[in-house]
């Protein structure tokens, strides 16, 4: 397969129908890069410096998630722009880092929920007052997130991207966030930074640089 004319959103499509060895293993070989990197980051707010090999199991288990209900993720993707499959194999990939080390560190943990809207109480745009991991399922909506936090690195680092995916959506708390080993930062530290993130997303939310998050169904 020539990669100079497949791009990775129709790679990705053609996996989603196929089980021909030779699309996958060019989609494990477009894909592993990026996947790689994003597990590596992911990690660091687990354990200061991940292993080789650890960091192998977790991109394994990301395409065996691509794998999983008859290819489901990648059925169920449409392109949104150029390349744009890398935007949702970054936070599958960020779901399936969370989900390794959380059952490492399997033990209940405690702590307060803390909701911060992402939109202002009388704004036109749909859902309530914060977005939910519910609210969060459309992979459009998360692509355009994501995308919107990558622009602007100077305002919104690597580890405020971490933070917020973190608690928006894979769930934990401001507390939980802080015990991550590699987080250097106390509940309130994570409290402030979602506030300072959350803030600046709903003013381009506002701006409508950012559609609003669906409502429930």
């Amino acid at each position: 397969m020539n990669d100079s004319v497949t791009s990775v959103n129709d790679l990705a499509k053609l996996c989603a129908h196929s089980a021909e060895v030779l699309e996958w293993e060019e989609l494990v070989v477009r894909c592993s890069p990026l996947t790689t990197v994003v597990a590596k980051r992911i990690a660091r707010l687990w354990v200061s410096d991940p292993s080789p090999a650890i960091i192998d199991d977790i991109v394994q288990e990301v395409f065996l998630k691509l794998c999983e209900h008859d290819r489901r993720i990648l059925r169920g993707f449409e392109p949104r722009g150029e390349d744009s499959f890398f935007g949702l194999l970054r936070l599958v990939t960020a779901s399936v880092t969370n989900d390794y080390f959380r059952r490492q560190y399997s033990t209940k943990r405690g702590g307060k929920v803390l909701t911060m809207p992402l939109l202002d109480g009388d704004s036109s745009l749909a859902a309530q007052t914060a977005i939910q991991p519910s609210h969060m399922q459309h992979s459009a909506l998360l692509q355009q997130l994501d995308r919107k936090l990558l622009s602007a690195p100077k305002i919104i680092g690597p580890r405020d991207r971490a933070l917020f995916w973190l608690y928006y959506r894979q769930g934990f708390t401001a507390e939980e966030i802080s015990r991550l080993p590699a987080s250097g930062l106390t509940a309130k530290g994570v409290e402030s930074a979602l506030r300072r993130v959350t803030t600046w997303l709903r003013t381009e939310i506002d701006r409508g640089d950012i559609p609003g998050p669906p409502g429930p169904n």
